[in-house]
């Protein structure tokens, strides 16, 4: 009988064991807010939220922006802190009409988030984020047109829900 008491422990430590590996990843990482008409010629660019508690490795993923005519491509690699933010550029010499899609995928290539199409073609500070940070109902409500807050919270600056 303590053969058997012995096997069910070592089950119950291979579960926890497995559990607190699988925790390392429990955070969602979305895309939090875009620019994709910089003023004054300025770089289009993407904000990442990480809504869960952990840290994700982000080595091997891709952020990928669709602005006919154009494809533009942003490798991602490094972390993003348990609710953190993380917003990176796109290339200068991109030319953006203001109408494109966003794309994020991970590093198995799968399709984690997207945007909406959005349209913004007046070349200012304006942007479309999420109101509030991390929402994702996977409809054009998710975002609004708001005040530019690259790499921090969308906690504020909202004008419209598109």
């Amino acid at each position: 009988m303590y053969i058997g008491f012995e096997n069910g422990f070592k089950a119950i430590l291979a579960f926890f064991g497995l559990l607190a590996l699988s925790g390392l990843c429990l955070g969602e990482v979305v895309i939090n807010e875009v620019e994709l008409s910089p003023p004054d010629n300025g770089t289009v660019w993407v904000e990442l939220y990480n809504t869960g508690d952990s840290a994700v490795d982000l080595t091997g993923w891709m952020i990928q922006i669709k602005d006919e005519p154009w494809i533009g491509p942003i490798p991602l690699s490094g972390s993003i802190d348990q609710q953190g933010f993380l917003a990176v550029d796109g290339q200068d010499s991109w030319t953006p009409t203001g109408n494109g899609t966003v794309y994020l995928y991970d590093n198995a290539g799968n399709q984690v988030d997207k945007t909406s199409q959005q349209s913004d073609d007046a070349y200012n500070d304006f942007t479309y984020g999420r109101m509030p940070d991390g929402k994702k109902t996977d409809t054009r409500a998710d975002f609004a047109f708001m005040m530019a807050s690259k790499g921090r919270s969308n906690g504020h600056g909202m004008l419209q829900r598109t």
